[in-house]
């Protein structure tokens, strides 16, 4: 990999610690420059659905109803608003997911924008109907996602970003809440055992 080296490649790209091959292969091939930076995108933002192990279908995977309402203490004085979920809930986290996703299919169809776009909340469901929305939404968000040139990646969008990095910051929100999914869950394991 002295080629590698040569082009100051983060030793991350060498270690299958940090990124699967698949990953790797990708960002690695964009480098180069025979991966486009918006497959580069579409992969990643792939890999925060459907990654066998860090992913927001892994995290969802058998969540009881239960377990979907449960509020952990840290969000019981939060407000409550209106067409969402009981704030800090996996369900909330779902909504959230699902809301933001139409949110910022809008932003890319409009973009550049000066003004962000009222989207209306999700509503109160239950968890497997926020799944189905929060699916349906991530569709259409990966449709706008894919239908970008590499062009397109340097042009303005929103809040003071090109559209590349408005994408990355998609994804990143998406892999933050798949974080606090996680946690939720483990506090809710843990809510008994003291």
């Amino acid at each position: 990999m002295r080629y590698a080296a040569a082009l100051n490649v983060p030793s991350c790209l060498n270690n299958s610690q940090f990124m699967d091959s698949k990953m790797r292969d990708l960002c690695w091939g964009t480098l180069q420059g025979t991966m486009s930076q918006v497959l580069c995108l579409l992969q990643m933002f792939d890999d925060n659905w459907s990654h066998q192990c860090e992913s927001l279908r892994s995290i969802l995977q058998g969540v009881t109803s239960e377990e979907s309402l449960w509020q952990g203490p840290a969000y019981a004085a939060e407000p409550f608003v209106q067409g969402l979920p009981e704030p800090g809930t996996i369900r909330w986290q779902v909504a959230h997911l699902e809301h933001c996703a139409r949110h910022y299919t809008e932003i890319l169809r409009k973009r550049p924008i000066a003004r962000e776009p009222a989207t209306p909340p999700p509503g109160i469901a239950e968890l497997p109907e926020l799944i189905n929305r929060l699916e349906c939404a991530r569709r259409l968000l990966r449709e706008e996602i894919q239908r970008l040139s590499e062009v397109d990646l340097d042009a303005p969008c929103a809040r003071g970003m090109g559209v590349a990095e408005f994408v990355r910051l998609v994804i990143r929100h998406e892999a933050w809440h798949a974080g606090q999914l996680a946690v939720i869950r483990r506090l809710y394991r843990q809510r008994n055992r003291s």
